[in-house]
């Protein structure tokens, strides 16, 4: 069996690698257990909301889908919190609802600059704004202001401050809108340098239009920044995070991330073209400050051994246990309950499928179960569609699942057709079911499952949640599911308690070694997954969580894990991590 490689994709403006792996070995039954679980299956708490808050995004003008795009990735990120949360256009904006609703944060996404220039004075939505705009001024929420129209808000507010009965809007912040630079390219936070936006490696069909060349495939993509001035004797407005330039000297260094009062702002979008050592993080972590919900320090670590199947090299299986047991560290198995070969690549030509009950590997995973030195995530059924070539060969481990991939110039820029089954929901889960069956059948309970390849199509994500609610992966998000062949990719750099499709997430941010990757895409060192926690801990409460293939021994993990440890991470079991 050859080694099996793996590959990353530009997933829009999101940069989100997907994963594969394998192994080989033989098989003989299993006897299925009846014992009982040894390990109680923890279940997402329901816990009351500690705040009510409200997403406003901008949905006009030639790219006013990025509003509920951001919208959506917001909203997730958000989920690490117990919230309510409300997304809708800022355009629907009713007067006095932050008080009516009982808000207490509004986040407000400027995705379309001069967004009024798109409203007629007068018009419903010219009035929502402006009632948004009153509110923000005069309702004494907390606000926070992402990237364009801050000028607007400016404008609108100073022109109504004897109306409004309130001080202009330098008063109250501290800073003033100054206007929209470029040439930005990185965020210096916690003094730690983060990317502002860039492709750290461009991948076969990446759009690197009006992009800066860094050099080595790596493009700067999120120049711009709204900038703003901070007022002479300033006794208000606090800079949490500042932007500079590594290419262009002429290029000052500005506040990225201000909070004034209650108000803050950003000076650009932190979703875009986001990655492990981005912005994102910097804005991840502040969320905490933002909504005045602390949480302790705590920087955890997890590992899930990826693609176990009845066809893994047991003393590959064995080799990795053996030494995470000496490290006494527990880990996360992600498990294929049934290997097919549809077409006999690996086998000779000989159709071949194999249960895990059927191999050794599931006698070997149900030992290491009982003697709670693993726990189970379910990856998929088959972890392949059928016999059909998915893109690659049909086998278990290498093609998709839930996805319909193409490439039709063999060429490596591959085409997501659109979710498997025209995104049936009842067909993923019963396949879920079918693969859960045999994981009874073996004796190991899973805690969670994981999409193959982290995609699948949004109506499987919801079917999927009546089995299991707790997803251990990335995933992909749909903002218009009338066109499922677009979506975005989101990691999360801590655990999630509710995304938009209602999982627990227990999240996968610092990769994985790609040794061997497809042509035109990167590698991956156990040195760039060290590297990668190193800028995860800026966020007080991230989980540094990685994933690693049977085939690759213990040479890397024995970098790996103690490098982890030196950073000052703990590793623990991903089910503790479930409250």
């Amino acid at each position: 069996m050859k080694r099996l490689i793996k590959f990353g994709t530009l997933l829009m403006f999101v940069l989100f690698f997907v994963s594969c792996g394998g192994g080989g070995g033989g098989g003989t039954p299993t006897t299925p257990s009846t014992d009982p679980d040894p390990i109680a299956l923890p279940l997402p708490s329901n816990n009351p909301p500690e705040q009510n808050v409200l997403i406003l995004y901008d949905t006009a003008g030639p790219y006013g889908v990025q509003g509920k795009t951001n919208a959506i990735l917001l909203e997730n990120l958000l989920g690490h919190f117990d919230l309510n949360i409300t997304s809708k256009p800022a355009d629907q904006y009713i007067a006095n609802e932050m008080v009516d609703e009982n808000i207490t944060t509004v986040f407000y996404l400027g995705t379309t600059f001069d967004v009024l220039g798109y409203h007629a004075n007068g018009s419903n939505e010219y009035n929502s704004y402006m009632n948004f705009y009153k509110d923000t001024a005069t309702q004494n929420k907390t606000i926070v202001w992402i990237n364009y129209n801050l000028d607007l808000l400016e404008t609108e507010w100073d022109a109504n401050v004897t109306n409004w009965g309130v001080g202009t809007f330098e008063e109250s912040t501290g800073f003033t809108s100054f206007g929209i630079e470029t040439n930005y390219n990185r965020v210096w936070y916690k003094d730690t340098e983060l990317y502002k936006g860039i492709i750290p490696f461009a991948t076969p069909g990446a759009d690197t239009t009006n992009c800066y060349d860094e050099g080595n495939n790596t493009y700067a993509c999120a120049l711009e920044l709204n900038t703003i001035f901070i007022s002479e004797n300033n006794t208000l407005a606090s800079i949490y995070a500042e932007t500079n330039s590594t290419f262009d000297l002429a290029v000052s260094t500005e506040p990225y991330i201000t909070q004034g009062g209650n108000f803050w702002f950003i000076g650009d979008i932190p979703f875009s073209y986001m990655s492990e050592e981005d912005r994102y993080l910097a804005f991840a972590d502040l969320l905490h400050d933002m909504l005045g919900i602390d949480h302790i320090e705590s920087h955890k670590a997890i590992m899930r051994l990826e693609d176990v199947n009845s066809k893994t090299e047991l003393s590959d299986l064995i080799a990795i246990a053996d030494y995470m047991q000496s490290q006494n560290t527990p880990f996360n198995v992600a498990t294929i309950p049934q290997y097919e070969d549809p077409f006999g690549v690996y086998n000779n030509n000989l159709t071949t499928t194999i249960k895990l009950y059927e191999s050794p590997i599931g006698e070997k995973l149900k030992e290491y179960y009982f003697d709670r030195r693993i726990d189970i995530v379910q990856h998929g059924f088959t972890h392949q569609l059928y016999d059909y070539i998915n893109p690659y060969n049909g086998v278990t481990a290498e093609d998709f699942e839930f996805m319909i991939v193409t490439d039709v110039n063999n060429d490596g820029n591959y085409t997501y057709e659109g979710p498997s089954e025209n995104d049936d929901g009842l067909w993923a889960k019963q396949r879920i079911l079918d693969g859960k069956a045999i994981l009874d059948a073996v004796g190991i309970q899973a805690f969670a499952w994981e999409a193959p390849h982290y995609m699948a199509g949004p109506n499987h994500y919801r079917a999927i949640k009546d089995i299991y609610p707790i997803q251990y992966s990335r995933l992909i998000y749909y903002p218009d599911e009338s066109d499922k062949s677009k979506f975005v990719g989101q990691f999360y750099p801590y655990v999630i308690r509710k995304d938009t499709y209602g999982y627990y997430v227990i999240p996968e941010n610092i990769h994985n070694i790609e040794d061997t990757p497809n042509e035109g895409y990167r590698t991956i060192t156990s040195a760039d997954i060290i590297h990668f926690s190193k800028k995860l801990k800026v966020v007080r409460d991230g989980v540094a969580s990685f994933y690693y293939h049977p085939y690759l021994g213990t040479d890397e993990l024995s970098k790996i894990i103690p490098g982890l440890q030196s950073e000052g991470y703990t590793f623990v079991r991903a089910t503790e991590l479930v409250e």
